[in-house]
């Protein structure tokens, strides 16, 4: 049986698709614009089940804070593909823009999996 997850990220991959081809398809977007619908659709194929179910408050499988956690995570690092993206290259003093959202990313992603790591131990535990 399929579930409610793998339901709605199928609609969604195919929202993204259709918006892609009507996008580019119809208009020639700038360079931001193009930017700008990459860390869209990364975030909405990405997270966009996980915070349509926490809104909706539904817990099948996954807690709803884990979703809301898994959606932030998400939400940084389609930030900063965005802003690697269009400002990518500013220098801030000796290091790239670049090279700071690349760190920011590291940390976001190795906290990210201690704390989910640490919670899910702890639900374990009781």
């Amino acid at each position: 049986m399929v579930s409610r997850d793998t339901k709605l990220q199928i609609e969604l991959v195919s929202v993204v698709i259709v918006s892609w081809a009507l996008l580019f398809g119809v208009f020639e977007p700038g360079p931001v614009a193009s930017v700008a619908f990459v860390a869209a659709a990364y975030f909405v194929i990405v997270a966009g089940t996980h915070l349509y179910l926490a809104v909706a408050g539904t817990s099948e499988t996954i807690p709803i804070a884990a979703r809301w956690r898994y959606v932030g995570v998400a939400a940084v690092v389609a930030a900063a593909v965005f802003l690697a993206g269009t400002v990518g290259n500013a220098q801030l003093g000796s290091i790239t823009l670049n090279q700071l959202l690349g760190g920011v990313f590291a940390v976001t992603v190795v906290t990210y999996l201690v704390y989910e790591a640490r919670a899910g131990y702890l639900a374990s535990r009781q």
